[in-house]
């Protein structure tokens, strides 16, 4: 372990086992598809519901309800986590150097798009539940 300030912080150094960082990250990626696809769900029920209520011949600009839609429209990160995964597989070495910000992404999964998933307003009716 290796300890380093930068900007004023203490960036902490970990090795830890390839194969525990890609298990992690599978039950990361998991838990992140499972929340993608209800939070989509919703967001398509209020799409349907949105399309089912136009009245297309006397619409003379672009649905606002929709406008709206496109803006809330879930996101997947999915990639992301296929693309960690896949490296780390690939690595040849069974011990991976992270550092602090490494680890908050990978282990506890706390990335910076993760406020966009929180801003979210189908995200958000997701993870209100649990």
């Amino acid at each position: 372990m290796a300890f380093r300030r930068e900007y004023g912080r203490i960036n902490v150094e970990v090795t830890v086992k390839r194969t525990d960082l890609i298990d992690r990250l599978k039950k990361n990626r998991e838990k992140h598809q499972r929340e993608f696809q209800q939070a989509i769900a919703l967001w398509q029920q209020d799409l349907a519901e949105a399309i089912k209520n136009l009245d297309v011949a006397n619409q003379t600009e672009f649905p606002k309800d929709i406008s709206e839609l496109e803006e809330h429209c879930p996101e997947s990160y999915i990639e992301a986590y296929d693309d960690i995964i896949e490296m780390f597989s690939m690595a040849i070495k069974e011990e991976v150097l992270l550092d602090s910000d490494a680890f908050r992404n990978f282990c506890r999964d706390e990335w910076d798009w993760k406020s966009d998933v929180a801003d979210n307003k189908y995200y958000h009716m997701v993870l209100k539940k649990k």
